[in-house]
């Protein structure tokens, strides 16, 4: 048997549901504060290991541009799919989720009949339960439709949308090629996440469980205490004071980099002169060269102690820099999983 489960999978939606942003939650890239639109399509890699059956899922995910001047409907996307997140916006529930059942999941459908798919609403950090959400839902979605609520910014069931669709066809996988992918293996990947199928599920939404959702959704806040978010600003003033100063050893050690380069070629310059010149004198030349090269080497020394100083102050820096983004991470998983049970959808 190979060891490597190669699987394709593709993140569909309009422009700005925040796909990209999705995708970099999941891979721990960060997100960036302003829109720019993906054009065409850009893939990632995520991979996950199961030792119990000596097996390496690797994802391949396709990062689609949703505007229409990129071409989303371009066949090539589409073809040998293994699974799609389809994404809609929360705060735009009925725009967002007309061409996604009328026209991403119709495309999926004839170019990967095989392919096993989930939608997910992002932005549940803006979303505002109103009266209308629950009649856009049951506009769009049927009894058999089934839909995760996420948010890309926080990390709420960023995960669990992408781990679900890959127990799903692990699941099928075991009795449609028994040959290829082992009996108990959709168990044995939940084992290794930390899961087990009644956590992943509950997750899941569909229109039967909506009102008790969006009753619960009424009573989460939306905005962190104040404390945290004062925090939050310490945190990140602190690290772009990291940040500068390492700016400020790198130009540093360029400038002791440019001023050897500029030394050099002063060299240089100095020795075509003399090519040029007539002098009587041998040791005239031999005396310009010498003080030429004292120069060039007292300021080499000088700047050599410079560049140890330099190259310690960035390691440390680095060093701290590293340590304040695992703390910053830390405190972003116990955030998403205070968030999670918070909401429990």
């Amino acid at each position: 048997m190979d060891d490597t489960i190669n699987l394709k999978l593709i993140v569909l939606g309009e422009g700005e549901v925040g796909k990209s942003s999705i995708i970099n939650t999941f891979v721990g890239e960060e997100i960036s504060e302003r829109y720019m639109p993906t054009i065409g399509s850009v893939t990632f890699r995520k991979e996950y290991i199961v030792k119990e059956i000596s097996k390496i899922i690797r994802l391949t995910i396709w990062d689609v541009g949703g505007q229409k001047s990129f071409n989303p409907y371009n066949p090539a996307y589409y073809a040998n799919t293994d699974l799609a997140l389809l994404v809609f916006d929360l705060t735009k529930p009925k725009n967002t989720l007309k061409n996604l059942k009328k026209e991403f999941e119709e495309k999926m459908s004839n170019s990967s009949e095989e392919c096993i798919s989930i939608f997910v609403g992002n932005k549940l950090d803006l979303f505002a339960v109103d009266k209308g959400i629950k009649d856009t839902l049951q506009e769009y979605f049927n009894d058999r439709d089934q839909f995760m609520l996420i948010s890309a910014k926080t990390g709420v069931n960023i995960r669990e949308s992408f781990e679900q669709l890959i127990y799903r066809y692990l699941q099928r996988a075991e009795l449609l090629a028994p040959d290829l992918i082992e009996e108990d293996s959709a168990n044995l990947f939940l084992k290794s996440i930390g899961k087990d199928e009644k956590a992943l599920k509950s997750n899941i939404i569909n229109l039967k469980s909506i009102d008790s959702v969006l009753e619960k959704l009424k009573s989460i806040p939306k905005t962190k205490a104040e404390g945290s978010l004062e925090k939050d600003k310490s945190d990140l003033k602190y690290h772009e004071f990291i940040q500068q100063e390492l700016l400020k050893v790198g130009q540093q050690k360029d400038n002791i980099h440019d001023q050897f380069l500029i030394d050099l070629s002063e060299l240089d310059k100095t020795l075509t002169h003399i090519k040029k010149l007539s002098i009587k004198s041998t040791s005239d030349v031999i005396d310009n060269l010498k003080n030429l090269l004292k120069t060039s080497i007292k300021n080499f020394e000088q700047n050599l102690d410079l560049i140890q100083k330099l190259n310690r102050e960035e390691n440390e820096l680095m060093i701290i820099r590293s340590q304040l983004k695992n703390e910053i991470q830390e405190a972003e998983i116990q955030d998403t999983n205070h968030q999670n049970k918070i909401y429990n959808i």
